[in-house]
């Protein structure tokens, strides 16, 4: 019953409205990330997530009908509008920060799910509102829930790829985001940084 409850706030898009005492991660995603460019800068953000195979298994008994163990035509429209759409209201647990202002990502294309591996991942490619370029705009990437009910890990292998060239002699870094703590700031995220050479 309690993964039942689990799968009930992800379909209701009331994440943040867990309790405090609850609120450590229940869920548990790898991501890779696929950054879209045209000439030099970062046009989208391609993600394929992979969940947890308790909380996954849940969701495709949910929206499985025919009970073949994999995900029809019919039964990921069904999921798109049951579970993933409900996460605009959480920016699809992805930030894109240029110095203290957050980009409002609320376009999605692209989006699928299956069942790989008895696992279940959504891809899904997010459009940004506005080009952003790693030298001159110094962004940071993160891929998180704020309210730390749901726990995103950029994979060990091949977590960051691009589609289409970055800027020359610039690459992604990870760094600790100490100055952005959530969960009561009790967590220090991880954010993901373009590091170019200067001059």
């Amino acid at each position: 019953m309690r993964v039942l409850f689990l799968v009930a706030i992800l379909l209701a898009g009331a994440i943040g409205m867990a309790r405090p005492a609850a609120a450590h991660p229940h869920i548990f995603i790898d991501a890779r990330v696929v950054f879209q460019m045209e000439g030099g800068k970062v046009v989208a953000i391609a993600q394929h997530w992979t969940f947890d195979a308790v909380f996954g298994g849940v969701v495709v008994h949910a929206f499985d009908k025919n009970r073949d163990g994999k995900l029809d035509a019919g039964e990921v429209q069904l999921l798109r509008r049951g579970a993933f759409d409900a996460l605009k209201d959480f920016n699809y647990f992805t930030v894109v920060r240029i110095g203290r202002e957050e980009l409002k990502l609320e376009k999605v294309t692209g989006f699928a799910a299956a069942v790989k591996d008895g696992r279940l991942t959504y891809s899904f490619t997010l459009p940004l509102p506005q080009s952003v370029d790693p030298r001159a705009d110094s962004p940071a990437f993160l891929f998180l829930d704020k309210t730390y009910y749901v726990a995103v890990e950029l994979a060990k292998h091949n977590p960051v790829t691009f589609d289409g060239a970055a800027p020359a002699g610039c690459k992604t870094v990870m760094r600790d985001d100490f100055d952005n703590p959530i969960y009561f700031d009790s967590v220090v995220p991880r954010m993901l940084n373009f590091d170019c050479p200067t001059g």
